[in-house]
C-alpha cells in the first residue's frame, strides 16, 4: 500500500507579511514540515498550529531556526535540552501533530523517522574542522566552543536514526523507510555557496546511515535548510526539498509539493 504527503520546509513565518492559506494549499491529509518554521520555538509552535487545523496529521521535525531565541538578534539559545522541551510541550497541546523526533509515525507499511540532524562542520572536503567551527562561530556570532556543540547534537541525531533504521529493517511490517532532516544529508545536495556556508549546512554522517538499511527499506529522504528547491534519486533515494525561504517574491507562489510514498 501507499499514500501521499504533502512536504513544506523553511517556512519562515516571521518574515512575511502574507501567510499561507494551508487549507487552500494542501492536496494530501498529511503533511511533513522539515524545520525552520519561525525565529523560535513560540513563533514555530504558532504556525505549526496554523498548519494543523488544515491537515489531520502534521509530522515535524525542529530545524535550526527553532533554537534561536527571535528577532531581532536571532542569537542561539545553545541550552538545546531546554528548546526542544519547549517544542515537547507546545506539540502536546496540538492533538494532530507527531514530533518525529520523539516519535516515529508508521501507516500502511511505511515508517517515518526524523531528527533536525544539525551539522559536523565536515561536509566540504578540504576544509579542516577546527577552521570550519571558527569560520562558523563569526557566522553564527558566538564563541568556539559554542559553535562546536552543533557536532555533538548531530552525532546524537545520526546514532538517533541509525538505531530506527536497524529496528524497521527488522520489522517484516514495514516496507519503506522515510527519512526526515532539517538539515542536508548529503555533500552533493548542497547548493552552490561559499564553503563556509556550506559546512554549516549539514552532517557527513548522514550518508552512512545507508549502510545500515540492510533491506534497502529507505526509498525517501526529505529535508530543508539551505533554501533550494530540489528533487534528486542517488543510489535508490529520493531527495527532495521544498522550502518557501527567504526570497519575498518567490515565497509569494510557495506550495506544498505532494509526494507520493510507495515501496
Amino acid at each position: 500500500m501507499s499514500f501521499s504527503v504533502d512536504l513544506m520546509s523553511d517556512l519562515h513565518a516571521e518574515l512575511h507579511s502574507e501567510q499561507l492559506d494551508y487549507a487552500a494549499l494542501k492536496k494530501n491529509d498529511i503533511a511533513i514540515v522539515a524545520g525552520d518554521l519561525g525565529p523560535d520555538p513560540a513563533t514555530s509552535l504558532a504556525e505549526l498550529a496554523r498548519i494543523a487545523a488544515a491537515y489531520k496529521t502534521v509530522l515535524f521535525v525542529d530545524g535550526n531556526h527553532e533554537f534561536r531565541k527571535g528577532l531581532p538578534d536571532y542569537a542561539y539559545n545553545f541550552d538545546f535540552d531546554a528548546v526542544e522541551e519547549d517544542l515537547r510541550r507546545g506539540i502536546a497541546k496540538i492533538p494532530n501533530v507527531v514530533y518525529l523526533r520523539d516519535t516515529p509515525f508508521v501507516k500502511d507499511g511505511v515508517a517515518i523517522i526524523g531528527r533536525n540532524g544539525h551539522w559536523d562542520y565536515k561536509m566540504v572536503k578540504g576544509y579542516p574542522r577546527r577552521q570550519a567551527i571558527k569560520d562558523s562561530a563569526s557566522i553564527l556570532e558566538t564563541s568556539f566552543n559554542k559553535a562546536a556543540s552543533f557536532s555533538k547534537m548531530a552525532r546524537r541525531d545520526y546514532y538517533a536514526l541509525r538505531d530506527q533504521i536497524i529496528r524497521f529493517n527488522k520489522d517484516p511490517s514495514i516496507h519503506t523507510i522515510v527519512v526526515v532532516t532539517h538539515t542536508v544529508p548529503r555533500a552533493e545536495l548542497l547548493h552552490d555557496g561559499p564553503p563556509v556556508r556550506q559546512t554549516i549546512k549539514g552532517s557527513s554522517q548522514m550518508r552512512h546511515l545507508l549502510q545500515y538499511d540492510a533491506n534497502k527499506k529507505v526509498k525517501f529522504w526529505f529535508f530543508g535548510h539551505q533554501h533550494n528547491a530540489k528533487k534528486q534519486e542517488i543510489d535508490g533515494v529520493l531527495y527532495q526539498e521544498n522550502p518557501r525561504g527567504h526570497d519575498q517574491q518567490t515565497a509569494k507562489n510557495y506550495k506544498p509539493s505532494a509526494v507520493r510514498l510507495t515501496a
